[in-house]
């Protein structure tokens, strides 16, 4: 419940999340999520995506079957980082269902269903009778190449060291 400067009171949703570690898990204070959306019922669903950004890190979709625009439904993807996940989504999706499709009411993911290596997410919408598939794939995909010579020269000195003019062979 979140109270408003006029006293009232309105469900929002919240999520706690404890951190466990070494041989004792649970010693740390929890993390809190909260929803932003009056009675949007945010947390009402909670998915382990797996590692959505190869990062080392578990990413987590929140569901808010309630929430958004018409309260048809929102669905929030959290970054995970050591110390949880980080305070802001950094993806939102609205409801593709028309009226109050309680989109967000079921999740799951951590599952690669394509085989692409990235883990996908099913989202449930309770009104609608419906599924959304949201898949997932690389945003960015970055390739190098170094070229070295077969062989360095140590006699030949032609190219020089930035902020020493120190010559150098190449």
């Amino acid at each position: 419940m979140a109270r408003h400067p006029d006293g009232q009171r309105s469900e929002v949703g919240r999520l706690y999340l404890y951190l466990g570690g070494g041989h004792q898990p649970l010693t740390r204070p929890p993390q809190t999520l909260t929803g932003t959306h009056p009675y949007g019922r945010f947390a009402a669903a909670i998915a382990s995506l797996g590692d959505l950004d190869k990062d080392g890190y578990g990413d987590v979709a929140v569901g808010a079957p309630l929430g958004g625009d018409g309260g048809s439904g929102q669905v929030f993807i959290f970054r995970g980082q050591s110390e949880g996940l980080m305070a802001v989504p950094t993806q939102r999706l609205d409801s593709p269902f028309p009226g109050p499709a309680a989109f967000g009411f079921a999740l799951r993911g951590a599952t690669d269903l394509d085989g692409n290596g990235y883990p996908d997410l099913l989202v449930g919408a309770y009104g609608a009778d419906t599924v959304a598939v949201y898949w997932g794939q690389p945003v960015v995909v970055a390739r190098t190449q170094l070229s070295v010579p077969d062989g360095l020269n140590p006699e030949v000195l032609e190219c020089v060291l930035p902020d020493s003019d120190t010559p150098v062979s190449w």
